[in-house]
Order: structure tokens, then sequence, then C-alpha cells
């Protein structure tokens, strides 16, 4: 709680050395704290500090959404980290100090910290700048502090709510004040804050890292999600859409590469995490912890997972178990694009910058890699010969772990990944222990589907839900859907959002909302075929669109031998820190924990 405390009452600007280069501006090094944000300059480098505070990481370098997918029924991270805890619920164990949920709260109200700080330091200098830029400014803090909020209730349910900076006292009474109430506080704050940018004359996309009036309206339909306030969603969307002010990207994968993002086609990319070029720190470890060990230099800890894959329709625009061009002897083929583009599957040609020093044959400073673990060798490129060979041993073989081999970390491994492993955000051109692609946080194919599922939940379907939803699934060459049903809509959308934001950390916020968290982690963890020439069966799928692999668990990868069991309500929340709780009676515990 201590810890806390500083990074609350503190009013210094913090972290002002990385979030200079995050911006790509001058470090505010010239003011006391009597004169703090006395004028624009200030004011504006300030307003750094805020965004960098909203540079969410877990451990080190890891994105944090990323981290949190780990935690969800579509990914997985190696056994007995934080995120494997969380997400093997009873058989975790998770318990209330888990890292990430402790990680989270002091991130996300760091964040608000600084939001109140700005908020409440431009009143010194609000005489000394115009009425336009001042409220400019202080919308993009005021949406920041929405995001901080968002992510806390959405993680925690009701918790301590600060609207300007408390005394100690204050924190130490704190009580947790209802979703409802600052969901209504946030509402005002972001309809200000879109107002502010339309005085201001601010542009759909200030600059890559900077929020804007299509984010505010955007968070302000995710606040309304959180609630089911779908009216309200729906109507935040739409103003968004008929704004005509964003699309969506012609070329999916160019939204995960550093060029298709600085270009942003179409201004699908709303808000994002970037990282500086001028600098090595801080970097984007996405990348590089999807790695699959049979690639030189790698280091791979976080895995998709079997329900995800099979999320993926067919060509045909059939789920798995009702296409017709679906081949469970060749998952990897005929299926929706996105899957190639988010996932390398075995028989995928995977290229990764994995070296910065050229070591021929087989690196290039790009390695070729056909993505096998059936065989004790690995298929790489030989740039000399233009011929794939076959190289002694290979760390993904799933014969290691019946020779007690163990490769503990690998794609089959006993901790590691059930037969997948991640090819979104792998962007070539960069080296990926140093990669600056940046962790997108919002883009407008989530508007189109917020929308969507909006307006399905208020079953007002019609053509703009239609629409909303085949705009994303053209991009992907899957077939236009119908209307029909709310719940042949339901699943559809629900299925859409899995397969499109897959690694982009929506999922949690997704699950609970649709009130099936608990089912859809409490399975058998398992994946791909454990022989390629006994094929598993293809599990079938309730009405919530939750697979069921009771019929092949035995020919399914399966080393991890874990069995996620997250039905307990409590698990609808994660745990108030335990640190918290201890230092002030006032703040109760989430039912359960």
């Amino acid at each position: 709680m201590k810890k806390y405390i500083i990074i609350l009452l503190s009013i210094s600007a913090v972290s002002l050395m990385s979030c200079q280069k995050f911006l790509d501006r001058k470090p505010l090094d010239a003011s006391s704290s009597s004169t703090f944000l006395s004028n624009q300059s200030e004011m504006e480098q300030g307003l750094i500090g805020t965004y960098a505070s909203a540079m969410w990481v877990f451990p080190n370098n890891t994105p944090l959404p990323f981290a949190i997918e780990a935690s969800t029924d579509l990914a997985m991270k190696r056994g007995a980290n934080a995120e494997d805890l969380i997400a093997m619920g009873d058989g975790g164990p998770f318990v209330i100090n888990n890292s990430l949920t402790s990680t989270c709260w002091n991130q996300a109200y760091k964040l608000v910290q600084r939001a109140n700080q700005q908020i409440a330091g431009m009143e010194n200098g609000k005489a000394n700048v115009s009425t336009v830029t001042y409220n400019r400014i202080k919308a993009e803090a005021l949406v920041l502090r929405a995001w901080g909020y968002y992510h806390l209730m959405g993680w925690f349910g009701a918790v301590p709510y600060y609207r300007t900076m408390p005394g100690v006292e204050a924190i130490l009474s704190a009580t947790r004040t209802p979703v409802s109430t600052i969901v209504a506080d946030m509402y005002k704050d972001m309809d200000e804050a879109a107002a502010a940018f339309d005085a201001a004359g601010t542009s759909p996309v200030q600059a890559l890292g900077r929020v804007n009036k299509g984010v505010a309206l955007g968070l302000k339909a995710k606040l309304a999600m959180l609630i089911k306030d779908y009216a309200t969603a729906a109507a935040a969307t739409k103003t968004i859409i008929d704004g005509g002010s964003y699309g969506l990207n012609p070329s999916y994968p160019n939204l995960f590469s550093l060029a298709g993002q600085n270009g942003n086609a179409a201004r699908e990319i709303m808000f994002i995490q970037t990282y500086p070029l001028d600098v090595n720190e801080p970097q984007n470890w996405g990348p590089i912890l999807g790695v699959p060990r049979q690639v030189t230099n790698s280091q791979s800890s976080h895995f998709p997972s079997q329900q995800l894959v099979d999320q993926f329709e067919g060509r045909d625009g059939n789920r798995i178990d009702a296409s017709t061009v679906y081949d469970p002897a060749n998952p990897r083929l005929n299926r929706d694009r996105r899957l190639a583009w988010s996932i390398y599957m075995a028989g995928d040609t995977m290229v990764h910058y994995a070296s910065k020093t050229a070591a021929l044959p087989y690196n290039n400073l790009r390695e070729r890699t056909i993505f096998s673990y059936y065989a004790n060798t690995r298929r790489k490129f030989n740039w000399n010969t233009g011929v794939y060979d076959n190289v002694t041993t290979n760390n993904d073989w799933v014969g290691a772990q019946a020779a007690g081999i163990q490769w503990q970390v690998s794609a089959t491994g006993n901790i590691g990944g059930v037969g997948y492993v991640w090819n979104k955000y792998n962007d070539t051109t960069q080296y990926i222990f140093e990669s600056k692609v940046g962790y997108i946080l919002m883009r407008y194919a989530d508007i189109l589907q917020t929308y969507a599922e909006a307006k399905i939940e208020l079953n007002q379907i019609d053509a703009t839900v239609t629409t909303a939803i085949n705009l994303v699934r053209a991009r992907a060459g899957q077939p236009a859907v119908a209307i029909g049903s709310q719940a042949a809509m339901r699943t559809i959308i629900r299925r859409e959002r899995a397969v499109e934001f897959a690694g982009e950390g929506q999922r949690l916020f997704d699950l609970r909302r649709w009130d099936i968290y608990g089912k859809a982690n409490s399975m058998n963890v398992v994946g791909a075929a454990l022989n390629p020439l006994v094929i598993p069966a293809i599990p079938t799928f309730d009405a919530d669109n939750v697979p069921n692999y009771s019929a092949s668990l035995s020919s399914r990868i399966a080393f991890r031998n874990q069995t996620r069991v997250n039905t307990n309500v409590k698990y609808k929340l994660w745990p108030i820190p335990q640190s918290e709780i201890d230092n002030n009676p006032n703040l109760t515990q989430n039912p359960g924990w």
C-alpha cells in the first residue's frame, strides 16, 4: 500500500524520460510545484506524463493486454506463470496476491493519478491559454482517466473512485463506488471530451498514440457495454460510423507491422501503444514471446489455444462442425484467412528476423522455417541452395516428451503450447528482440463489431448490423452473413470477435460481458493431433459457441496435463490486491475471495 500511496500522491512528472520518447516530446524540466502546468507548453509536457502512464506492461516490455489474453480460453502462458495460474482457476492456484492482477491495479491507478494531477494542475495556467486549447488538453486527460477506470471496473468491479488528488486519509478510508455511478460520470466526461475535440478541430487521428474524438466515443461505447447499456453503446458507435472519419485497412496483416501502422490506411488504428525508434528501450516483447523453439534465438512463452483455432470458420463461411470445406486431416487449409494471419500451424512457412548477424546457410538475417513438430528435425530454408533442408534436432518435437527430454517451453511442451504459435505482430522487418511494432488498443473494426453486438442485444437487427459485420468479414474473404434470429446473430458476432481480435486483449471483457467466462475457461488443456495419422474428432459446440473436446482427448497434444476450472462464481471478477484490503478496513473484497 505504501508504494501505491506514493504513486497516487506524487505531484512530480512521472517517467518523463521514457514518455519523451513515447510521444517524441521534450521533457518537462523547468517547473516547480507552485507553477506546474502554468502555460500551454507545460500542459502539453504534463500530458505526456499521463500518456506514459497508459503504457502498461507485464512483465518488462510485454504489452499488458497481450499478457491478460493468456488468462482466457484463447491463449496460454508457460505453465505456473501468473497468467497461467489465473487461467487455471481452482486448478491454479489463483491467489489474491497474483502478480498480474496486482500489476493491473497499480498501473491503472497510476494512470488515474496522472490524469487527475493533469486536470487539477492545469487550473494554474487556465488564464494563460485559449479556452479551445485548454479544453482540448483537458479532453485528452479525461479520456485517459476513463481508460484507466474502464479497465479497473472490467477487472475488479466496483473500485475506489477519485476525480481529484486524494490525501492519505482519503485513500486509507476509501470505499468502493458502484460501477454504474462511475460509468455515468465517464459518459459525461466522454461527451465533454468529444465536444472539446470538435471545438479544437482535432484530427480524427491526432498522431499515433494520441486520443481523439473517435476514441472518446469508442470508450463511451465500451463503458456502456460494460454495464450492458446497449442503447448508449449503439448510439456512440453509430456516431463514429456515420462520421465517416474511419475505415478498415484493406490489409489485415498491415495492421500489425510497423510500416502498416505508420501508414494507417483508412485510419483504422484509433489508439495504439507506440514505441520509440531512436532508442533501444522500450520494445514490444509480444513478438519474441511467440517465436517457436525450432527458430534460432527463440524465446517462446505465449501460445494460442485449440479453442481459438477452432473459432475460425471454413472458407465457406461455416463453423468447422458444419463446414463442407474443412478437412480435420489438414486443418490449416480452406480456412478464414485470419487464421494464417494470426497463428502458425504445422505446415505453415514461418519467417522471422531472429538474428542481426547472417549465419548462412539458414540465417540470412531472416529465417524461413516450415513449422513442424512430428519429427526430430527442422525444415529450414537454405539460402545458399534455395531449397529446404532437414536440420537435426527439433525442440518442438512431440516425441521429446515420450523420450523424457522435456522441452518444457516448446510449442508442444509440458509447460508450453499445444501445437500453435503466434504470427500476429510478427513483423519481418523488425528484429524480434527489439520490435517497435505498436500494440493496438482501439481500432475501427471494434467500433463496427460493438455496434453490431449492441444492436443484436437490443434485438434491433437490420441491414446496418449485417453491413457492420460483413465489412470486417469481407476483408478476410469470408462470405457475407444474412439477417438471422437474435440467437444466430449473437453466435456470429461472438465468433467474429474471437477471430478478429485474437491476441489483442479484448477476450476477458467479452467473456465476462457474455457471462460465459467460467464455462469457456473450464476444460482440459488440449491441442493439435498428437499423431498426424490419428485425426482427432471435430469438436461439438454448445449454444454459446464453446467447443467440447471430450471425444478426442486421447488423440490430442496434452503434455501440459492441465484442466482449467473456473466455474466458481468468484472468477467473474479478480480479487482486490490483499495489501489494499490490509491497509484499508473500509475496502471490501470481491465475493468468494
